[in-house]
């Protein structure tokens, strides 16, 4: 995303006659609230004015910045309004101010949109862009002055070693922290010296200081408004510790002076992993629900994308090798000894030959991908980077709320929850299988009778209370004698942690099992009355809901989950990830072709950009349609839900199996469909994948061309209306 594409026109003012700080703030928020980019505005104006009482966002040189970080923002944006007289905003530098840009963001939609307001300090310190903006009259002049280049000169380092470094950091991340990094760097190189700055924003870390580099360095100014991570590194040097306020209006009077005044004082030394119980180390991450469990899930598909492909691979060989003959003494062998088995518990009747058969069809269909020896050893690639889906999504939700000390009661609590390895939970106990299982009810034979894997559901909260322990723990132990801190860290803390969510899983498993229980009982009623066509449309839908945000995610892996055997081993199940595959191609594809039959309703710039979404919704990559929604969310969503609904219904109406969690077009030999039958030789027919295929194919063309005529036709009223405007 370039910066321009956040401001709008519709919140662009310009040469407007206001007499005040609260005047400039309340025609800001309404602007804001009536074209619906915040939903709330009470508690985003609060949220304004609350960031203005922390200290003035009034910048120097005529500009303000109020901004704020807040949950009612629909959609990321920067208001704009020019002045015709200047007001007093309690600068930075005691000057009145007549440019104004008041930024609105959620802190949802990813890096795009935190790098592009990273990029407004670099404009806002050239006079020759406050000029433009100054003489701007309206929209089309504002964005005109963005598309002027703007080049940081730097001098460059010697041996890689510099003569001033620093870092800069901020409460919100955005506005100080980018200004002061770009205001250092415009002294040092005005002095005649080379520099690196790191920048602890809403970003993260960037630019990150190396120990070498703090070692070799001439001048170290530390210019911060909040606890700075990363203290180690400067135990024992000169520094400057100051105000990001400081450091952009008398930077170069604090690097000429380094060393030569008060401000120059010796940095403490700090334990590097007291580092880590930083402010960023509190409850507010708990709350941060929606960012937890997409770091969670982003960590997870690399696991499911790459194990699900070469699952794929190894059903492919095995259904080349020939519809699953097995050799025929195998075969034999396998039903005698269960004829020998019906019999016992009939007694002594011979099992119809109906009912062989479909015991036999099931357990070949339950160990499809293992019948070849070639297609075993792929499956068994694929099984073993799937079964860490659980595991690993709990692990990194936890380590995003407390860190590495979260990663490994994070990760157990994942393993519990989903019974991998089967130490704890198996569904016949023995030996080492099954430890937790025996100390429950079991049936007559010997199987445990009460569902205690929890799945995803219970990933998820034991990943909260693995991050609750080693939160509390850290906490506990933060004053513990210096010497003791190995011990703390790599014994107490993990010990007690591991024991701690160990027993939490042991009694939560129970409840959430029988949740996860209720989850496959209802899908599997779905699909044994013929309402398979009602669960493809919602999960259609919620692919197309947010587009790789939480509710996509929770539609993917409930899919995922179908192909793992998590949701049992019906096999119409996997109708779940067909559905789910299906809707998120839909976005991508919509709306590349939307390009295509709706020319006149897209800039230049869009169509050349929608080039790459053919491809991405090719493969299943629904984040292609997320620079396009971003823009246009209203339109690009509820457009992408209809198209992802009808495919889903399709989908879910003929029947459509996928055995692989991802790849698209590339698993489309595994499609299937069971329209004709379910049993193994049915479902493996050469009639079953080709009419899967083919009718796979047509649910997605409907779906997008559903969204790319519901798309280009409201844009193309709205334009007739006066309600858009396409700038080319």
């Amino acid at each position: 995303m370039e910066l321009k594409d956040l401001f709008k026109s519709k919140v662009s003012v310009f040469q407007a006659d206001l007499k005040s700080k609260d005047e400039v703030i309340n025609f800001l928020v309404d602007k804001l609230s009536k074209e619906k980019m915040v939903t709330n505005k009470k508690t985003f104006k609060d949220a304004i004015l609350k960031r203005e009482g922390e200290a003035s966002t009034g910048m120097g040189d005529g500009i303000g910045i109020p901004h704020a970080i807040n949950n009612t923002v629909k959609e990321p944006c920067i208001a704009f309004v020019s002045l015709k007289s200047p007001i007093d905003w309690q600068s930075l530098d005691n000057q009145p101010v007549d440019l104004i840009f008041m930024i609105a963001t959620n802190d949802e939609k990813g890096e795009a949109h935190l790098g592009a307001l990273a990029d407004l300090s670099k404009f806002l310190m050239k006079p020759e862009f406050q000029k433009a903006l100054r003489n701007a009259k309206a929209f089309k002049d504002l964005s005109k002055a963005f598309d002027n280049k703007i080049e940081t000169k730097t001098v460059e380092a010697k041996d890689g070693k510099y003569d001033v470094i620093g870092i800069t950091a901020c409460p919100t991340g955005i506005a100080h922290t980018y200004l002061a990094e770009e205001k250092l760097i415009e002294y040092a190189t005005e002095l005649g010296l080379s520099v690196k700055i790191e920048t602890q924003g809403r970003r993260g870390t960037e630019n990150k200081l190396t120990q070498e580099d703090v070692d070799n360095a001439k001048v170290i100014i530390l210019a911060h408004d909040k606890n700075l991570q990363g203290m180690g590194r400067f135990g024992g040097k000169q520094v400057i510790d100051t105000t990001t306020k400081d450091a952009i209006f008398n930077g170069k009077q604090l690097i000429e002076e380094f060393g030569k005044t008060e401000k120059t004082t010796t940095a403490k030394s700090v334990s590097s992993k007291d580092d880590e119980v930083s402010d960023d180390f509190s409850l507010k991450k708990f709350a941060q629900v929606k960012g937890n469990l997409l770091a969670g899930v982003s960590r997870m598909l690399p696991f499911v994308v790459a194990g699900g492909i070469i699952l794929g691979i190894g059903f492919l060989i095995d259904f080349a090798a020939g519809s699953g003959s097995v050799p025929n003494l195998i075969d034999a062998i396998w039903r005698a000894d269960w004829i020998e088995a019906y019999k016992k518990a009939n007694d002594n009747k011979e099992p119809a030959e109906e009912l062989i058969k479909a015991a036999w069809s099931n357990y070949w269909m339950g160990n499809f991908g293992t019948h070849n020896e070639v297609a075993g050893w792929f499956s068994a690639i694929g099984k073993t980077g799937m079964m860490m889906m659980v595991p690993i999504l709990a692990a990194y939700i936890s380590y995003t709320i407390v860190g590495p000390q979260g990663l490994m009661p994070g990760f157990i609590a994942g393993l519990l929850a989903d019974g991998t390895g089967g130490f704890a939970y198996a569904s016949k106990p023995g030996g080492w299988s099954g430890l937790w299982s025996v100390l429950f009810p079991l049936n007559e034979s010997g199987e445990t009778i009460i569902p205690m894997q929890s799945g995803f559901i219970g990933g998820m909260v034991g990943a909260y209370v693995a991050a609750l322990l080693v939160f509390g723990l850290t906490l506990g132990f933060k004053k513990f004698n210096k010497s003791f801190h190995g011990i703390r860290d790599i014994v107490l803390i993990p010990v007690l942690s591991l024991l701690g969510i160990s027993l939490t899983m042991f009694v939560l498993n129970i409840p959430l099992g029988y949740t996860m229980y209720g989850l496959q009982q209802f899908l599997k009623l779905l699909a044994d009355n013929n309402l398979l066509i009602l669960l493809g449309a919602i999960l259609g839908l919620m692919m197309c809901i947010d587009m790789g945000g939480p509710i996509n995610k929770i539609a993917y892996v409930t899919g995922t989950l179908s192909v793992s055997g998590g949701l049992g081993n019906d096999p119409l199940i996997t109708v779940t990830m067909a559905a789910a595959m299906a809707g998120g191609m839909i976005p991508p594809l919509g709306i590349a072709l939307c390009t295509l039959l709706f020319r006149n309703a897209w800039t230049q710039k869009e169509k050349d950009s929608a080039k790459a979404n053919w491809l991405m919704g090719a493969f299943f990559i629904s984040e292609g349609a997320i620079p396009f929604m971003v823009t246009d969310p209203k339109r690009i969503s509820l457009s992408a839900m209809a198209g992802g609904t009808i495919t889903g219904l399709i989908v879910g109406g003929c029947k459509i199996t996928l055995g692989a969690p991802h790849g698209g077009i590339a698993v489309f030999p595994l499609l299937k469909s069971g329209l004709f039958g379910t049993s193994a030789e049915q479902m493996n027919s050469g009639g079953a994948i080709g009419l899967g295929v083919g009718l796979y194919i047509l649910a997605v063309a409907i779906g997008t061309l559903v969204m790319a005529s519901i798309l280009g036709f409201w844009k193309t009223y709205d334009i007739r209306k006066g309600k858009l405007v396409i700038a080319n």
